[in-house]
């Protein structure tokens, strides 16, 4: 078995308790090393990927960072900040510097299927994803159409609104039509 087998994929955020049910640990053992790290260890608050991975691998458990997540979250920040924490590496990095790269064309291409509704009146987290799909639907046969557009609609659930993943869904079903010969 590589090591890489032994990896466990989990988001970009999620809670000590989303945690330790990924890496088949007890909630206690995670707060008990977010506690010994000086972060807060209320079960149901939000731990970042760094903080994450850190108390996973304290435990014993090696942990990768969902590339879409992490390409999801690196995209809000250059948004809402102008800048990113720093440049992800492998897949990740390739989609942010990929939808980076091709905005005005994925934004043009978006906001002609997207009736009543410009990418700048879209939710900041719904652009993006919808971005992210349409990039890797553009930039690749694989993944397939539907592990695209399904896993934006996941991100979308995760991370928006209650609405959010049936527009995502939407958008990017139609905007696979023109990309994909499906």
């Amino acid at each position: 078995m590589t090591k890489a087998s032994k990896s466990i994929m989990i988001p970009a955020r999620l809670s000590a308790r989303a945690l330790a049910d990924a890496i088949n640990k007890e909630v206690g053992e995670v707060q008990a090393v977010l506690t010994a790290r000086n972060e807060s260890n209320d079960p149901d608050e939000l731990l970042g990927a760094d903080l994450a991975v850190a108390a996973a691998n304290f435990l014993g458990v090696e942990v990768v960072i969902e590339a879409r997540h992490l390409a999801l979250e690196r995209l809000y920040e250059h948004e809402t900040r102008g800048e990113m924490a720093d440049d992800p590496e492998g897949r990740a990095g390739r989609l942010v510097r990929g939808v980076l790269d091709n905005l005005d064309d994925l934004d043009t291409q978006i906001e002609s299927v997207s009736e009543h509704w410009s990418v700048a009146r879209m939710p900041l987290v719904d652009r993006n994803i919808i971005r992210l799909g349409l990039f890797e639907l553009q930039s690749s046969s694989e993944p397939s159409t539907a592990v695209i557009v399904s896993e934006a609609v996941r991100l979308a659930q995760i991370y928006s609104t209650e609405k959010s993943g049936s527009f995502v869904n939407g958008v990017l079903a139609t905007l696979a039509k023109s990309v994909r010969d499906e």
